[in-house]
């Protein structure tokens, strides 16, 4: 037996814990189920820190969270410092990491945070890349004042320039005329226009 295989074995021993008498069937195989899932789990978490090493880290505010009704992932909306838009997919919904980062995604809407990202090609089409959010770090609400021109250009970039639905979303918002707004606010209003493809 190597090594690791016996580290494996030890630890899944230590979690089922000690074999009660006449058991011995029973507790042998709860220790074998134990040591692959840390064995399958050991090579889950190597992949994750393997794309953190080779993500891009930046710091940005969450404005919004939608879902590709095709892809299922999850599209995040961020700004970054220089207050331009930038969006970020997260993995497929329908696996459990795309899951779990669209729902903490979510509850982060209005937040600074620090991103991960990495660039990985498209299962389609290898000369394309979607940008990937792989983790995010959550330095909490947003209280530094968007000013208002800045907040204007990104609704209008978050409506793809229609002019129209940018003046809706910001009214229906209850945003004012002039004058800065907040974190909170400016999502508030991308989360008022039209997307395609999302739920």
């Amino acid at each position: 037996m190597n090594p690791r295989d016996l580290e494996l074995t030890l630890a899944a021993a230590r979690a089922v814990g000690p074999c009660p008498p006449g058991e011995e069937a029973a507790w042998t195989e709860q220790v074998r189920a134990r040591a692959v899932h840390l064995y399958t789990l050991a090579d889950t978490v190597g992949q994750d820190l393997q794309r953190l090493d080779a993500a891009k880290q930046f710091t940005a505010t969450l404005l919004s969270v939608r879902v590709e009704a095709t892809s299922t992932r999850g599209v995040l909306v961020v700004r970054n410092t220089s207050g331009d838009l930038e969006h970020l997919r997260t993995d497929r919904g329908d696996t459990d990491a795309g899951r779990a980062m669209i729902e903490r995604a979510r509850t982060l809407v209005g937040h600074r945070l620090r991103v991960y990202r990495v660039n990985e090609q498209m299962a389609g089409n290898a000369k394309m890349q979607v940008r990937t959010v792989v983790h995010l770090t959550d330095h909490g609400p947003d209280t530094d004042p968007v000013p208002e021109t800045g907040a204007k250009e990104n609704v209008l970039a978050a409506a793809e320039g229609d002019k129209e639905a940018a003046r809706r979303a910001w009214s229906e918002a209850g945003l004012p005329e002039t004058g800065s707004v907040s974190a909170h606010q400016l999502a508030d209003a991308l989360a008022r226009l039209p997307v395609a493809d999302a739920l």
